[in-house]
């Protein structure tokens, strides 16, 4: 109730401002939500609280009654110029500026900055912004607000569009490409409002060759077209404001979070979730008490979208109950304001019988929340267990789980992620009535030594085995100045944080014993930990680390780019080696072939043996270096170029495709290790496919 007093407050000064610049009408708006909100307040108090809200909300009439006669006469006078001045003052010719229509929503959610409550913090942060950028006649400064999950950072960026008069364009960052980033700038104007949503997933060529140039400098520079085709074309933007989103602050590169203003928001509590339900049913003509908001708050898993959503389905079933009861059948017999004036309201037993329909329990959790943790538990023992595993034993996508059910689950203590998947916590037991494992065993887990064959693995490290030490030996470079270190992994490669996507198909964990101290290993895929078991099999390694080394490097396009190789390991000689696995394919993606330069760079600076290693087509392990000394086929690289030049000629864009490729093995029995090597030796082509299911190749 505090947040709709200082609203209440708020809207009177800001009318008298606005009244005072002479925008009547602007006033009239605050004035008229002043007087619903303390009319609303005096109905939910009592007492001397009752009479001050009733006072207010007399007072608000009498001011807006007032407005409402100066606008008449300022009407009057626009409608009727002097004879001696037949052309309106400057003062009062309309802004040039278009005034669009605002988004309406579902009628529920705020449309204005008075309407949006429980954000106060956000809300100041953006006023003035606005009523300068209002004065000035130009954009926003571009913007970036943060803030966990359901805490309506869409609605919010609405709302300032609405606030400016601009349009709002929601840009959906899930693969989008630099040409359809440059096609939607191609349709700014003045003082648009461009909306990414969670933009920590934006590709990385999107934000660094288009957005970063678009805030900072008003303009986009593109080539149209590829290779020696290409055509450079200069993009000059209007003022405009673009507003990102991120449920992770810390993903987003500094460039960006340094060209935007950041907003925070923060969570809702029960107490102003109850407020925001309250005003939704007043606004669909309906009575709740302020305990019954307060229950349902409780479990619309502190989201106000998902508390507007309750709203619509309880108050359907209390409008259907009413109508039952009265008699009432007629098309429109109970709209909102009929519901008004009959008095309608919602009760307990209404919303209790909602909730129990619907499988809702106290936690907010819903039938979907508790059949994942159900799978957890039943089948995997609590987990970890991969998103795209557990997807498909849910039948639904891996981004259906991450966002409707995952982020309350975590958000809750319900679920936790780490490297290697899934976890049920100790509240997900308990919220289904289920005892926790290892509660009577003072929380030691896992004592039992089981080996987890799917997402986990345990492994003891063996006394070296020379012979096959020296064939695994081959596949490490070790430079003359790889000598054996006294010390240690730790000592050489601290512990680093590396933000881990979560996004691999086949995450999992590999722990290493060696002689009672324990290595735990996350890797991406089962190649990489397949050789880690390998390699302690066969006595290899005295000890492993993982993704524990960072490397910058420069990508052939000019942006700072870094990545972290699987696997750093002192060798049964005692060396230091850091090793890269790979999917075969993937061999001759240009942008592998430039950070395994910076790998090989990186350790023959520091005296450490490299390697990157794959399953070549005959199914044996080979290197990158194997590929490297392997012959040219000068034919092949030959008819390559000509492809991409008759191509290019042909269509502006030239390229030597996949099918490309399997048309010309018809005539040559050569396997796809001959194109990586033709790529490995001629850097001025690269293979721009990043998926590894394909071949893109074009002139560098």
């Amino acid at each position: 109730m505090d947040d709709y007093g200082a609203t209440v407050a708020d809207s009177v000064k800001k009318a008298r401002e606005l009244a005072a610049a002479g925008n009547y009408r602007g006033a009239a708006e605050k004035l008229l939500l002043a007087g619903e909100l303390a009319l609303r307040l005096a109905k939910r108090s009592a007492g001397a609280e009752r009479e001050e809200y009733l006072a207010k909300y007399k007072l608000i009439k009498e001011l807006l009654e007032g407005v409402r006669r100066k606008a008449g006469e300022k009407g009057a006078e626009k409608a009727a110029p002097s004879p001696k001045d037949p052309t309106p003052s400057p003062e009062k010719r309309p802004d040039p500026a278009p005034v669009r229509t605002p988004y309406k929503g579902d009628g529920l959610s705020p449309q204005r900055l008075s309407e949006y409550v429980g954000q106060p913090q956000a809300v100041k942060a953006v006023r003035d912004l606005i009523e300068a950028a209002l004065l000035k006649n130009t954009a926003l400064p571009h913007i970036l607000l943060y803030g966990s999950h359901g805490l309506g950072k869409t609605t919010f960026a609405r709302i300032i569009a609405n606030e400016m008069h601009a349009n709002f364009t929601e840009v959906n960052v899930n693969k989008i490409t630099v040409p359809e980033m440059i096609a939607i700038l191609k349709k700014v104007k003045p003082r648009d409002v461009i909306f990414i949503d969670e933009i920590h997933t934006l590709p990385l060529p999107v934000a660094e060759s288009v957005l970063y140039s678009a805030m900072q400098d008003g303009k986009v520079t593109y080539n149209e077209g590829r290779g020696k085709f290409m055509r450079p074309q200069t993009l000059v933007l209007p003022p405009f404001t673009l507003i990102g989103a991120t449920t992770e602050l810390g993903k987003i590169a500094k460039p960006f979070v340094q060209r935007a203003i950041k907003v925070r928001l923060e969570e809702y509590s029960e107490e102003v979730l109850g407020g925001i339900i309250a005003t939704s049913f007043s606004k669909l003509g309906m009575k709740i008490s302020e305990a019954d908001a307060l229950f349902i708050a409780r479990r619309c898993r502190n989201n106000p979208r998902v508390a507007n959503s309750m709203v619509r389905r309880i108050s359907d079933r209390a409008l259907v109950r009413f109508a039952r009861e009265h008699g009432l059948v007629k098309r429109g017999a109970l709209g909102a304001e009929e519901a008004r004036k009959l008095g309608v309201s919602v009760t307990r037993e209404t919303i209790e019988t909602f909730f129990t329909e619907n499988g809702i329990d106290e936690y907010g959790l819903e039938e979907g929340d508790r059949k994942l943790l159900r799978i957890l538990i039943e089948r995997y023992a609590g987990g970890p267990v991969g998103l795209d595993t557990l997807a498909r034993v849910m039948n639904e996508s891996a981004n259906v789980l991450a966002q409707e059910y995952e982020a309350y689950l975590i958000k809750r203590g319900f679920l936790k992620i780490d490297p290697a998947g899934r976890v049920v916590m100790p509240a997900g037991y308990k919220a289904l009535g289920l005892p926790v494992p290892g509660e009577e065993k003072d929380g030691k887990d896992g004592e039992d030594g089981k080996e987890y064959e799917g997402p986990r693995r345990k492994v003891e490290a063996a006394p070296p085995d020379p012979e096959r030490c020296g064939a695994a030996e081959k596949l490490i470079v070790y430079p003359a100045g790889a000598l054996p270190r006294a010390e240690g992994l730790d000592d050489l490669f601290p512990d680093i944080e590396k933000d881990y996507e979560g996004k691999t198909a086949h995450a999992n964990t590999l722990e290493v014993s060696f002689g009672g101290r324990t290595r735990v290993l996350p890797c991406d895929s089962y190649l990489e930990r397949n050789f880690a078991t390998h390699l302690a099999k066969i006595g290899y390694v005295q000890d492993i680390k993982a993704q524990t080394a960072e490397l910058p490097y420069l990508s052939q396009a000019g942006s700072n780019r870094r990545y972290f190789p699987d696997f750093v390991l002192k060798d049964y000689k005692g060396r230091i080696a850091v090793v890269e696995m790979k999917n075969f394919a993937m061999a001759s993606y240009h942008l592998n072939i430039e950070k395994y330069g910076e790998l090989k760079r990186y350790c023959e600076e520091n005296g450490y043996g490299y390697a990157e290693i794959m399953v070549g087509e005959d199914g044996k392990l080979l290197s990158l270096e194997d590929l490297i000394a392997a012959p040219v086929d000068r034919e092949l690289e030959a008819h390559i170029l000509s492809v991409i030049e008759a191509r290019g000629k042909e269509t502006g864009e030239g390229a030597f495709t996949r099918a490309d490729f399997e048309e010309y093995v018809k005539t040559h029995k050569i396997g796809l290790s001959a194109v990586h090597t033709v790529l490995l030796h001629n850097r001025a082509l690269k293979n721009i496919d990043r998926s590894g299911d394909d071949l893109n190749i074009v002139p560098a």
